[in-house]
């Protein structure tokens, strides 16, 4: 009994240790919006405007949304990138924005091709009070003004509310009734979001314990077994 209780005991430390890691499990998707419209504009160059609001209000940092391998289609980026509270990175390397302000804000400017991509990584943590979590993309033209869309209460063109049940999508195409700062209304059809991959847990600390933990298991077992005397059949 007591050999068991050695043994079950670091594998119940080792599984609590794990539940930190799994609760980060993040899910990710392909986002793709065609900008062939944009192309040669007299509004741009644009800006990819990111804004990621915490739904408690106060900060809590218990979500991160991750835009990666980002493609501007012929187009590039330009300058360097406005990020405030939890954002942090740029076009080129990649965005990550945690909500650890009650609004966080990734933008950049870019000259437009015939397609923006990215994917689209994001954690799944229930924000107390009922509130999700909210990630929008906009995208603003030379003045800093949003292109219009047809969202209802904002010019945006995706938004995402983070549950632990997972996420809820919401995408819109551009107004052709209203047109930018300067020139004629831009054509831009709603944003298709399509799964990449399942959700999967975010490598952490607490994965690099476990896996210590579990080789800590085996050399013991090992030393016990080398350490264990041989019996001797006596003749009868």
């Amino acid at each position: 009994m007591h050999n068991l209780l050695k043994s079950v005991l670091p594998i119940c430390i080792v599984l609590g240790l794990c539940q930190d890691a799994i609760a980060d499990a993040i899910s990710t998707y392909g986002v793709s919006i065609d900008t062939v419209s944009l192309i040669g504009h007299p509004a741009g160059p644009f800006y990819l405007y990111l804004e990621f609001i915490d739904g408690s209000g106060v900060g809590d940092a218990n979500n991160t949304v991750r835009v990666n391998n980002v493609s501007l289609g012929r187009g590039s980026a330009l300058g360097g990138p406005i990020v405030f509270g939890g954002a942090t990175g740029s076009l080129a390397t990649g965005v990550s924005i945690t909500d650890s302000s009650p609004v966080n804000i990734f933008s950049q400017q870019f000259t437009a091709g015939q397609k923006l991509s990215f994917s689209l990584g994001l954690t799944s943590n229930d924000d107390s009070g009922g509130i999700p979590d909210g990630f929008t993309v906009f995208i603003l033209d030379n003045s800093a003004v949003p292109l219009p869309t047809l969202a209802p209460g904002g010019d945006y063109f995706l938004t995402v509310a983070l549950h632990s049940s997972g996420p809820v999508f919401n995408v819109y195409g551009s107004d052709p009734s209203r047109s930018p700062s300067v020139g004629n209304p831009v054509s831009i059809p709603a944003p298709v979001v399509t799964p990449a991959t399942p959700s999967v847990p975010e490598p952490g600390t607490a994965w690099l314990m476990g896996i210590a933990a579990l080789l800590w298991i085996a050399a013991i077992t090992k030393t016990a077994q080398r350490r264990r005397p041989s019996r001797r059949l006596s003749s009868q």
